[in-house]
């Protein structure tokens, strides 16, 4: 390929060999051809290398890096020092995408030039049985404060963006261990030069298996915490405004996972945090937040059947 392509691409991979195929498979099926794909293999023991190696030699818009294990943030910010497009995709070894995403993406780009950062809706399939999930709702545009009350993105899959979006903004944090892409994210909304959009079409599919959904609550909320330390540390005011509309409705978002994780009791306490410290979210939003109360008390009541359904 001697031009630059019209994307690039960027897949970090480790212990990828059972899904990188079929992830591959679903960049190579885009209606947009234009497009080079930059796997990373991060030092993975198995045989992901060989895996991605042989898909290079099936379609040579496909190259392969390898690297000692770093992580994934490392492992995509030397893809994206490696990608030749002015606009950059992020796609997990393990997640797919419908053929129109690309040719889509670019489109809307195009077509909002203040517009830095976009993404779709996204479907959860299940890891196991294939079995089509839950479609998240379309949100227009995300704000710092949205993002720290909950990452609508879903995934750094999810993520298209212009390539100089990361040279201004810099590249994803490497010693996170928690939400790098929502970082990430939060740094470009406080920065301000560039919006971030979504695109009210299915494009994106997100794996999503029982390790995805059993995170632990403590961990979510003390990274949440390093979120806002860490962009306190560049932009002060505006980091301390965005954290205070985002607590309510970020600890409303961990008492709904309690409920999936059927944990009542753990809801009605991160319910109870929220609304101690922010009361008017009740006013605000009303149909989630009572929702979200309803849910709790209906997890203890002594019946099996709306327990189930609580649960869903």
């Amino acid at each position: 390929m001697s031009h630059p392509p019209s994307v690039s691409v960027i897949m970090p991979a480790y212990r990828a060999v059972s899904t990188l195929r079929q992830s591959v498979e679903s960049v190579r099926a885009q209606t947009l051809a234009d497009w080079e794909l930059i796997i990373i293999d991060d030092g993975s023991p198995d045989e992901t290398a060989a895996c991605a190696t042989q898909l290079a030699q099936e379609d040579s818009r496909i190259r392969v890096i390898r690297q000692r294990n770093a992580g994934p943030s490392a492992a995509r910010n030397r893809g994206v020092r490696l990608a030749r497009g002015d606009i950059l995709a992020f796609l997990d070894a393990d997640d797919l995408w419908s053929p129109e995403r690309l040719a889509g993406m670019v489109a809307f780009l195009r077509a909002h030039p203040a517009t830095g950062v976009a993404f779709s809706r996204t479907r959860f399939f299940d890891a196991n049985t294939g079995a089509s999930g839950t479609l998240t709702p379309h949100v227009a545009m995300l704000s710092a404060a949205d993002l720290l009350a909950e990452n609508k993105v879903c995934s750094t899959s999810n993520l298209v963006c212009r390539a100089q979006v990361f040279r201004q903004c810099g590249g994803f944090e490497h010693g996170l261990h928690f939400a790098e892409d929502q970082d990430w994210l939060v740094r470009v909304a406080l920065d301000g030069r560039w919006q971030i959009q979504g695109v009210d079409a299915e494009w994106f599919f997100y794996r999503s298996s029982p390790d995805s959904l059993s995170a632990d609550l403590g961990a979510m909320r003390r990274g949440w915490g390093e979120l806002v330390k860490r962009a306190s540390a560049t932009h002060p005011l505006a980091a301390e405004r965005a954290a205070r509309a985002a607590y309510g409705p970020f600890h409303r978002y961990l008492a709904r996972r309690a409920l999936r994780l059927r944990q009542p009791l753990r809801a009605l306490s991160l319910l109870s945090t929220a609304l101690r410290r922010d009361p008017g979210l009740i006013l605000r939003e009303p149909k989630r937040t009572l929702f979200t109360v309803l849910g709790a008390c209906i997890a203890l009541a002594p019946v099996p059947a709306l327990k189930e359904l609580v649960a869903k």
